[in-house]
């Protein structure tokens, strides 16, 4: 099974140019075969949203803003990992939005680890993790810092998880370790299973220039890749639930 990782510049743009950057990564990860895509966090307003003088809006079931996405998860027949601000009721969250093929959303994990920094005062944390089965593959979603904790590893693995998908806005430093040692931890806390990091680029707003999405596997850093935009390809394994690739088949955009 092939994936796709949208490594798309998102922070400081504007939420309409977020989502047909989204779009149109859809489109060209199914031009290369790709069943799942995976976007990093906030793609769809922007990690910074409230730091910014542009208009946001938070994506909800009632509102639509969704719709394009479940439109061309169905038309193209894939699975889309959105990050997005959204409201639950009157709840606010910082999100990963499971979209399946059919075009209806499957599940939503919303962060547990909100930064109470400016960037994120706006969002209340989620309640925990919840390990869903996906196209046989039992999945568990993260968002950014949910990573950083050992423990989020191990409640993983108590469900018995096969593949752990993160989306990120993590670029290298301001922290006590660098990302990739909080990846590693994760990967080995949950099992030793496989990591995905899809992360962004770009430098509005917040230096993202060398932030790093990757595969971690087995407790260690198994490739990345940062740089410019690009669409990012690997290959997966779904009976023996491995990695099938060496390293990513970039597409630059």
């Amino acid at each position: 099974m092939k994936i796709a990782f949208l490594h798309f510049a998102f922070c400081g743009c504007p939420q309409g140019e977020n989502a047909a950057k989204i779009l149109k990564g859809m489109k060209l990860a199914a031009e290369h075969g790709a069943r799942w895509v995976l976007t990093p966090e906030m793609a769809l307003q922007g990690y910074k949203m409230i730091c910014s003088d542009l208009p946001f809006q938070l994506a909800s079931v009632k509102n639509g803003l969704l719709l394009p996405f479940c439109e061309a998860a169905q038309k193209f027949k894939e699975t889309l990992f959105l990050g997005c601000a959204f409201l639950d009721e009157d709840r606010p969250h910082n999100s990963c939005v499971v979209i399946g093929d059919e075009g209806g959303v499957l599940w939503r994990h919303d962060k547990l680890r909100v930064l109470k920094a400016s960037a994120e005062k706006w969002a209340m944390p989620g309640e925990g993790f919840a390990v869903r089965e996906l196209d046989g593959i039992r999945v568990g979603v993260l968002v950014c810092a949910d990573m950083y904790y050992g423990a989020h590893g191990e409640s993983l693995a108590a469900q018995n998880c096969d593949l752990a998908i993160g989306i990120a806005a993590w670029p290298p430093g301001g922290h006590e370790e660098e990302p990739e040692v909080a990846w590693k931890r994760l990967s080995r806390t949950a099992g030793n299973i496989p990591l995905f990091v899809a992360n962004q680029t770009g430098t509005k707003l917040m230096d993202f220039s060398k932030a790093a999405s990757a595969v971690a596997a087995e407790g260690e850093l198994s490739f990345f890749y940062s740089g410019d935009e690009a669409l990012l390809l690997l290959d997966f394994d779904e009976k023996r639930k491995q990695v099938a690739s060496r390293d990513f088949t970039v597409i630059k955009i």
